[in-house]
């Protein structure tokens, strides 16, 4: 599965690494925009990068050529290619669960909201769509686990998500006008924790640990906390 191609005015030139126009001519960009898309364009490129040769096997010089660019280019965006690898992802889950936040029904109880996000979830990792992108993840761990010094940079991922969670578990727990058993902060570490451990053992072990897990063990596990009088 090949990551997601942003469409742009330009397409490559066959056998060149010159971007050709495609459409008529735009508006001059200001510096910031030209910087904004050839940072944009670097992004894509390293997805596509990424995919063919996994996080290791890509170089910054593979990279800049892909975007058409060079290594000039690169290194005026991006400090590291392991920079730019976490932007990517960044980018791609950050944004996605923000948006899958922003798309709950506001008129469900707290407890259904919990039940149609997990079935959401169960949703997104039943389709694979975005297949190549947590493999990319994996290989984002496993060099953090032999690099201490990146460790700062994925940690981001669910520092984020963590913030997020927070909030709408606190929101939650006052509309149903009961007390937080924990820091909503630890909550949220928990959901993050289910979520990461029924996707990777889904991964490897489909049979044992289907996807249909994801609504029943949020709604076992945390439903309870939110609204104890009513049953999943």
């Amino acid at each position: 599965m090949t990551p997601p191609v942003k469409h742009s005015d330009t397409s490559v030139h066959p056998n060149t690494l010159s971007y050709v126009s495609t459409s008529s001519p735009s508006p001059r960009l200001s510096r910031a925009d030209r910087q904004a898309e050839t940072r944009r364009r670097l992004l894509d490129a390293a997805g596509r990068v990424f995919v063919r040769s996994g996080f290791q096997g890509a170089s910054v010089e593979q990279i800049a050529a892909e975007a058409g660019f060079s290594r000039g280019a690169f290194y005026s965006n991006f400090n590291t290619k392991e920079e730019l690898f976490v932007e990517l992802l960044h980018d791609q889950v950050y944004d996605a669960y923000r948006e899958l936040l922003e798309r709950i029904p506001k008129d469900l109880s707290p407890r259904e909201r919990l039940r149609w996000g997990a079935r959401e979830m169960e949703e997104r990792y039943a389709h694979r769509d975005d297949s190549w992108l947590f493999a990319l993840w994996l290989e984002c761990l496993a060099h953090a686990a032999r690099n201490p010094d990146f460790r700062p940079l994925p940690a981001t991922f669910w520092s984020g998500t963590r913030a997020m969670n927070e909030i709408s578990i606190t929101e939650a727990f006052e509309e149903a006008g009961r007390p937080l058993p924990i820091e909503a902060r630890h909550l949220a570490t928990a959901l993050t924790a289910l979520d990461i451990g029924l996707a990777l053992q889904n991964l490897v072990d489909p049979e044992a640990v289907p996807l249909d897990l994801y609504p029943k063990l949020y709604e076992l596990l945390f439903g309870g906390l939110i609204d104890p009088t009513h049953a999943g």
